[in-house]
């Protein structure tokens, strides 16, 4: 046998091994009084070389960091923030820390990091999370254990058959779901295809919690309509209720779960509720995956796009509502004197506007070059298909294949390569033409004979059954 193929067979066999088990960090997590501080028990891996760390700028809020030995602990020598590794044994490292919880909140004043709300503290796991600082893939497994009276609540996804653990890759610690301990009141709303936990914090308000049951299900419904079923199975709804105003602050997070953070104030009322757009915007953020920062873009704009359009097909927003906002918002999406296309032009207008204009462009041609067989929705249905949704992470390009596989053609990747780099203009005039749109004097009206007339009314009234 020649040396080639020697080699060439070794490469087969080595390829054909199974992959090497990813190493768990595994936590219990131990909430004190009024959740002001977070006692952790860690098993954690201790590659060569590497030290433990949690989130940057979080290490002076550890205290007594310890390392079992031989039945003893003793402290784990620190190094600025972080804590040396080489202190343990070959293999798993026990340790041993409390996280200064309310401290953090009182230093940190940020829900990315660490926050007090009428004493609930919104603090991520990757805070308080002592993990190994190198680069090697890793899962961490926690569970917390908090006395009566004080409730946890946490968009990281449970682990498999195990309602009391929660699971997420070492890279997802980057960018984590919410998570809060508190007195917080929770509820449970089974949608299609996945539940919504509503946390609730304590605070003032002009609504009944049945009501704001009613708000977080029908944004959670209009969404799972418009997908065919809710984008994750499981969702944190965390509300920071009180105070003045009304709706607003909605944030999104992903990677190995789901949580989305909204504010309600004593100023919004019933009839508030039933109007908002916020939550369902943030609610069709749950469908994409987390993708580079250049192309947030359309993340947003599909947040835009989608949201008025699911709240119509449901009912809950006429079609002249929908137009007239695409009417009034598209422009702002416009390349502007010194834009560098949407990749690398990241105003307001183009982020939410432009993604949004590359949205409605895309469903229009994907309608006209499919006979109206296919539609944008079809795209981001085979994106979510294919597992991509906001717990996982995807290149631009992975996403475009998906979504243009699934209608045929690849109306995704040629818009992306004229709007994506550079800057390109849009008759937007030509547009509202074509698909019927009457503009005079902030009125919206439809020419039920224009060439796209039926294609504008499929979008707002959604897909038709196939046979």
């Amino acid at each position: 046998m020649r040396v080639g193929v020697v080699v060439a067979a070794v490469a087969g066999a080595v390829s054909a091994l199974p992959p090497a088990p990813v190493p768990v960090c595994d936590y219990e997590v131990s909430v004190g009084e009024g959740a002001r501080e977070l006692r952790i028990e860690a098993h954690l891996p201790s590659p060569r070389g590497e030290d433990f760390a949690v989130a940057p700028g979080l290490g002076g809020f550890l205290r007594d960091v310890e390392v079992e030995e031989d039945g003893a602990w003793r402290a784990l020598p620190a190094k600025g923030e972080a804590f040396r590794s080489r202190a343990c044994a070959p293999g798993a490292c026990h340790v041993r820390y409390r996280f200064l919880l309310a401290e953090a909140a009182r230093e940190e004043r940020s829900a990315d990091s660490a926050l007090e709300y009428r004493g609930v503290f919104v603090s991520p796991p990757s805070s308080w999370l002592l993990i190994p600082s190198g680069d090697a893939p890793l899962r961490c497994r926690f569970r917390v254990r908090a006395p009566e009276g004080v409730g946890f609540v946490t968009g990281v996804f449970p682990s498999a058959g195990a309602d009391d653990t929660y699971e997420l890759g070492g890279e997802d610690l980057e960018s984590p779901p919410s998570a809060a301990f508190g007195p917080l009141q929770t509820d449970l709303i089974e949608v299609p295809g996945g539940a919504v936990q509503l946390a609730v914090s304590p605070g003032e308000l002009a609504v009944s919690r049945a009501a704001l049951r009613g708000w977080v299900g029908a944004a959670a419904r209009a969404v799972a309509s418009f997908y065919g079923r809710l984008p994750v199975p499981r969702v944190l709804v965390l509300v920071l209720a009180g105070g003045r105003g009304g709706i607003g602050g909605g944030m999104t997070m992903g990677n190995g779960g789901a949580s989305i953070r909204a504010r309600v104030g004593k100023g919004a009322g019933e009839k508030d509720l039933e109007r908002d757009w916020m939550l369902t915007h943030e609610m069709v953020h749950l469908a994409l995956p987390n993708l580079d920062y250049s192309q947030r873009w359309l993340e947003e704009g599909l947040a835009t796009y989608g949201e008025p359009i699911a709240r119509a097909r449901m009912g809950g927003l006429a079609a002249e509502e929908v137009w007239r906002g695409f009417v009034e918002g598209m422009p702002h999406g416009l390349p502007a004197e010194g834009d560098r296309g949407l990749d690398r032009t990241h105003t307001w207008g183009r982020t939410y506007w432009g993604g949004a204009l590359f949205c409605l462009l895309a469903d229009v041609e994907i309608r006209e070059r499919t006979q109206g067989q296919r539609s944008l929705d079809d795209a981001l249905k085979a994106v979510l298909a294919a597992g991509g949704s906001i717990s996982t992470r995807w290149s631009l390009g992975r996403t475009l294949d998906a979504a243009d596989g699934a209608v045929g053609a690849p109306v995704l990747r040629e818009l992306y390569a004229r709007l994506g780099p550079r800057p390109a203009s849009t008759d937007l005039s030509g547009l509202w033409k074509r698909l019927g749109l009457v503009v005079h004097e902030g009125r919206v009206d439809f020419d039920e004979g224009a060439p796209l007339a039926a294609l504008r009314r499929a979008i707002t009234r959604g897909p038709t059954p196939r046979p």
